[in-house]
């Protein structure tokens, strides 16, 4: 049940907040324990927006200003409460003011404490292990799915949870693919074959992403060179800019048209941020997206630098991602995997 993904949580001025959750029993119980919530209910008659309005006369908010927070989205859109909740609080509460408060959570969650740091560092070990994982299933005839599934595993037996995996295979001969596939088929590999792959992982409510090349056989000469003279490079620029008081910007004049001047393309997202998962500030080869506040890159800052080359004519892209928090001095890679193109022998 997809209702069951939706939880939503109402903060007082003064006291603990109320959280409804859509399914009850060993559901509730699990999430009671996790958040430490007091008062946890299900909504009345499966009308979250009834318990809302239900709570808020408890608590003597007839006419009160109340905010509504948009949910952590990826930084894609201002993703809110259905229509029909807020004409039901309309309809309910007409006394009470509501306002539709964005980016609450960014402004929050775009600095991670020393904590969360900890958690990311276990969630980029898990990217690793999976990565590794995928390296030692990949042989002819294994399929895109059952990449996926090693790289799952590899995840959720190390006590983590796969936040993406996004896989393709393609010939290096022949490529028809430049960025994976965000439900891994049943294609299956060959020799000569290259993986692209994107993979995430959250630990404890924290997360990091990564992707690396694996080829099945030697590269192709061609292949070969365009990772270590174009590919490589290019995110070497990029990944030494990543310092304190530097801002996306410095780091799209070190290396963001790299890949234009060596007279091919790239994935229009080179960089973003990440909170829970994907946010902004972000980054492109032409532009820089950020609120003013989170511009100038600063310690605790998680940064997803994944440029994703593609060749000239559009037919193969080598996706090439770590995740690096910004420290004090400098930067910290959250994984241990090489960057270099992964070779197995088939």
């Amino acid at each position: 049940d997809k209702r069951a993904m939706a939880n939503y949580a109402i903060f007082p001025m003064e006291g603990d907040p109320t959280v409804f959750v859509a399914m009850g029993g060993s559901h509730a119980e699990a999430f009671r324990v996790a958040a430490s919530v007091s008062d946890l209910r299900p909504p009345p008659g499966g009308n979250f927006a009834a318990g809302f309005v239900e709570r808020f006369k408890e608590l003597g908010m007839e006419e009160s200003r109340i905010g509504i927070v948009n949910g952590v989205s990826e930084g894609r859109a201002a993703e809110s409460i259905p229509a029909r909740y807020y004409l039901y609080l309309k309809e309910n509460l007409p006394k009470a003011e509501f306002v539709f408060v964005d980016k609450f959570f960014h402004e929050l969650l775009f600095r991670h404490s020393a904590e969360e740091v900890v958690f990311m560092r276990k969630a980029g070990a898990l990217l690793d292990r999976a990565m590794q994982a995928m390296a030692e299933r990949a042989a002819v005839g294994v399929t895109e799915a059952q990449l996926e599934a090693a790289a799952v595993h590899a995840m959720m037996d190390g006590g983590g949870y796969p936040h993406l995996h996004i896989i393709a295979i393609t010939s290096m001969e022949q490529p028809n693919a430049v960025f994976g596939n965000p439900r891994p088929s049943l294609k299956a590999l060959k020799e000569g074959d290259v993986i692209v792959s994107e993979l995430g992982a959250l630990y404890q409510g924290a997360s990091a992403q990564s992707g690396n090349p694996i080829v099945l056989g030697e590269p192709t000469p061609f292949v070969h060179d365009f990772f270590y003279e174009v590919v490589f490079p290019g995110y070497k620029l990029m990944e030494a800019a990543l310092q304190p008081g530097n801002t996306l910007e410095d780091v799209r004049k070190a290396g963001g048209l790299y890949f234009r001047e060596k007279g091919h393309q790239s994935r229009p997202l080179h960089i973003h941020c990440i909170d829970i998962v994907t946010d902004g500030p972000k980054m492109g080869p032409d532009w820089v997206h950020h609120d003013g506040y989170d511009e100038v890159l600063q310690p605790g800052m998680a940064i997803m630098l994944e440029p994703c080359p593609i060749t000239k004519d559009g037919n193969l892209g080598l996706f090439l991602g770590r995740t690096y928090v910004i420290t004090e001095d400098g930067n910290e890679c959250l994984s241990n995997y090489p960057l270099e193109l992964t070779v197995v022998n088939p």
